[in-house]
């Protein structure tokens, strides 16, 4: 093989390196978003559950930080997003359910995409096993040549 084919390989490497490096930035992108939402809805899931013990007061959160006071909780009933912007009123512990059943499918989907990231990272360390053995026989048959 000649230094033109290895240094032709050498760049199709590099160009599969980048491709591969966009993929994985953006798939890590996507597993921070999903780890947050996994975590908002665990942080849900266990207010519902302790949605019972609240009594007169409760705090309405309006966003940024931000909380209203309220002097009444309705303990009994939960309004639930279900998509589409829809909202449906569930009790407590069946709205609990529904988020356990999402966070489930979230689980799977990270599941999936850690799978996804590992195998990038698996394609880069053998792109640059073989840049370097590249590298290494370019760099042996140049000094040669001069």
């Amino acid at each position: 093989m000649s230094v033109q084919d290895d240094e032709k390989d050498l760049n199709q490497i590099a160009i599969q390196a980048q491709l591969l490096q966009r993929q994985g930035g953006t798939l890590q992108n996507q597993i921070e978003v999903m780890q947050t939402t996994l975590n908002d809805l665990q942080a849900t899931i266990e207010t519902l559950e302790n949605l019972s013990k609240a009594k007169e007061l409760g705090l309405l959160p309006v966003g940024s930080g931000a909380y209203i006071t309220c002097k009444q909780v309705d303990t009994d009933s939960v309004l639930l997003s279900v998509g589409s912007g829809l909202i449906v009123t569930k009790k407590a512990a069946d709205a609990a359910e529904v988020l356990r059943k999402r966070s489930k499918s979230l689980l799977e989907a990270l599941d999936k995409a850690n799978t996804s990231m590992a195998s990038i990272n698996q394609q880069m360390q053998d792109l640059n096993a073989k840049a370097s053995v590249l590298a290494a026989r370019i760099e042996d048959v140049r000094p040669s040549q001069g």
